[in-house]
């Protein structure tokens, strides 16, 4: 049993090297600059799309760059449904629940989670510093489905509500 373990930790772990390896060379230099905690993340999510028998892309494809929290310092949001994992169906990577979305904030030299939901997410760029929208799907008792739109505006490593909005 502990072979059989370990012998999937290695297969899981060269799958991940090999996906970084393929990487383009700009694309590697980005991923390298990202926060550990981020790349722990793709890390995560390279491995579970090779466990589901997909083939993990440029995982870069998952993360923008803006500056949410006004401290002119780009954050990080990775979304999760964007990440690219070919041969298998859309979000086969993601729990059952579907895929989610994090904001990390830079915070004097260090980066923090700052907040998580299941969903995607657009950008209003419209404002300074540019606002935060989640697209989530919200499921109703009869079954049906509506799509809700949250802003959102960051400040001192929190995350606020400013009610309903789109991109």
């Amino acid at each position: 049993m502990m072979k059989t373990r370990h012998s999937t930790a290695a297969a899981l772990l060269a799958a991940t090297l090999v996906a970084v390896a393929w990487m383009p060379r700009d694309a590697a230099a980005h991923f390298n600059d990202l926060p550990e905690i981020v790349r722990d993340e793709l890390f995560y999510l390279t491995r579970v799309c090779t466990a589901v028998g997909g083939r993990p892309g440029d995982p870069m494809t998952a993360i923008e760059r803006v500056d949410l929290d006004g401290d002119a310092i780009p954050d990080i949001i990775l979304d999760a449904g964007r990440f690219t994992c070919a041969g298998v169906v859309p979000e086969a990577h993601c729990p059952e629940v579907g895929c989610s979305t994090s904001v990390f904030l830079s915070h004097r030299g260090s980066w923090r989670p700052a907040f998580d939901v299941v969903g995607s997410h657009c950008i209003d760029r419209t404002t300074t510093p540019a606002t935060f929208v989640t697209i989530q799907r919200n499921f109703i008792a009869d079954g049906s489905m509506t799509i809700l739109n949250v802003r959102y505006r960051f400040s001192k490593g929190m995350a606020f509500q400013e009610g309903r909005g789109s991109c």
